[in-house]
């Protein structure tokens, strides 16, 4: 059983989007996957999988902890339940943040290949090492929106930037796609929404491996 906490104090990076995607990835492994949306402002993940649900699709249980302790002791008591447990939580140092990554066995970061996005990741990297001076867990990140590969420049800084906090970084990076956020809000995995190109399906796919085996 792991639990993997996404999260970065920066918003726009695309938290709510990995998620659903690693949700949606492990239970088509067969996987019992608790989503927990820790994010009381805005739950996106847990509106996905409403929405998901009422598609017709096989449901993924879900619910929304956005208070720190009840997330912490919640997650405590109920993970076992499950093969993993996806936590989501927003886009500010919250309680819920910080709950989330007192019970992480997985902080997953996604970042953007922009100025800002690199200056801001130091905000996140303060917080993880606060936290892990006292108890520690895998930190894992991978470029977000990444841009196409004839103008990656950007894509390179970026993930030499954020290299030199000695993070594990994915080799694959994800695209910046429409389909992505579509499936996403659908709370659909890329492999089950039609839209979704042979492309972004492989970057998604690529991701979960390496998210799950690193």
């Amino acid at each position: 059983m792991a639990i993997y906490v996404v999260a970065n104090k920066k918003g726009g990076i695309g938290k709510s989007t990995t998620a659903v995607q690693l949700v949606t990835g492990l239970s088509l492994k067969g996987r019992r996957v608790w989503a927990v949306d820790g994010d009381g402002d805005q739950t996106s993940m847990l509106l996905a999988l409403t929405v998901r649900a009422n598609s017709g699709l096989p449901g993924i249980a879900a619910c929304e902890l956005s208070e720190g302790q009840t997330l912490r002791q919640q997650v405590k008591l109920q993970a076992d339940m499950y093969d993993d447990v996806v936590i989501d939580v927003g886009a500010k140092d919250s309680g819920a943040l910080r709950a989330a990554l007192s019970v992480a066995d997985v902080l997953v970061i996604p970042f953007a290949p922009r100025t800002f996005d690199v200056w801001a990741f130091e905000n996140m990297a303060a917080l993880v090492r606060e936290v892990q001076a006292m108890r520690d867990f895998k930190v894992l990140a991978f470029l977000n929106k990444a841009d196409p590969a004839n103008q990656d420049a950007d894509n390179k800084q970026a993930i030499e930037d954020i290299g030199r906090y000695g993070y594990q970084i994915s080799p694959v990076s994800i695209g910046d796609r429409k389909s992505l956020a579509h499936a996403s809000a659908a709370g659909q995995h890329v492999s089950e929404f039609k839209s979704a190109d042979p492309v972004l399906r492989r970057e998604v796919a690529a991701l979960l491996e390496f998210i799950t085996t690193a």
